[in-house]
């Protein structure tokens, strides 16, 4: 039985792919590689094809993180699963850490490690002003909150807490899913190992992108927390957007502030600048396919529900 399964959604970023393919057949090279690409106009997929015929490749249309990461863990076979972004270059060392504290404490929902830049300046995962960023990790510790970046967790786990949330297409999906995991009473962990996360590479610089950070977040809001922190947030989201919509000189942001105003005002945080499922939280296979035709059953579901 496969031990390990790393689920890579990939969406137009060949080159950044190809290098962490290529990391992981160094690093890692017993584990089964899932990339699931989101029909990218790149040749990613030939890519892969080509050049990685150990990874099983599966393409889908794109309808974000979350989409595509939910169809690799459903066709996964391993019991412990790591999610990785397309431009995280892993370590040997820190994939046995983070499987080490899933295998041996039943009570650990998730891990992940220290992510680094390219030049070892830490990610802040935390927020900027969390000291947690700038204190050095030299042990295990517990945290609030795990980067979907390169976030290892169980099957078992994902089959009680579900599926990411395909109800955001980019942005705060993670978040969501750690609150979910913490709230069915696991534990979140971060190893002191570190990893290198480019960060971006696949992210078009658009206006759109920080709309469905907002909207996300709205919608995360009003999932999880008490009606009146909720209606402190859309009041301050509606004001930022009703002041940008006057005074920022760049008309493509112009409009999207003006799109934030409307969907603070009209609530419908599933009003999302991209592409959806409409599958919301979907359930992961308890048992991973044993064999091609359980792949095929599973294919064919998927395919339907596109």
């Amino acid at each position: 039985m496969v031990n390990l399964s790393v689920v890579i959604p990939s969406y137009n970023g060949r080159d950044v792919l190809r290098r962490a393919l290529r990391n992981l057949r160094a690093e890692v090279p017993e584990a089964e590689v899932v990339v699931v690409d989101g029909r990218s106009s790149d040749g990613s997929g030939d890519m892969v094809a080509a050049e990685f015929p150990e990874v099983r490749l599966h393409e889908f249309p794109n309808f974000g993180w979350g989409h595509a990461t939910n169809r690799g863990l459903s066709l996964s076979r391993g019991q412990h699963l790591l999610l990785l972004n397309s431009d995280v270059f892993v370590t040997r060392a820190a994939i046995l850490a983070m499987r080490d504290r899933l295998a041996g404490d039943r009570a650990v929902g998730a891990v992940g490690p220290v992510l680094v830049d390219e030049e070892g300046r830490r990610e802040k995962v935390f927020g900027r002003i969390n000291l947690r960023n700038y204190v050095p990790a030299r042990s295990v510790e517990r945290v609030g909150l795990l980067s979907g970046a390169c976030l290892m967790t169980r099957r078992d786990v994902l089959a009680q807490v579900g599926a990411i949330d395909e109800h955001f297409h980019f942005y705060n999906d993670d978040t969501e899913w750690c609150l979910r995991t913490r709230r069915a009473g696991f534990r979140l962990e971060r190893v002191p190992q570190r990893v290198v996360h480019v960060g971006g590479a696949s992210t078009p610089s658009s206006p759109l992108y920080t709309l469905e950070a907002h909207r996300g977040f709205l919608y995360m809001m009003s999932k999880h927390f008490p009606p009146h922190y909720a209606e402190v947030v859309r009041r301050a989201m509606w004001v930022r957007g009703f002041v940008n919509a006057r005074v920022d000189p760049r008309p493509m942001h112009r409009d999207m502030w003006a799109r934030l105003e409307s969907i603070t005002l009209s609530g419908d945080y599933l009003d999302c600048p991209f592409p959806l499922s409409g599958r919301g939280v979907t359930a992961i296979p308890t048992s991973p396919p044993a064999n091609g035709r359980d792949e095929a059953a599973i294919l064919e579901v998927l395919d339907v529900a596109e």
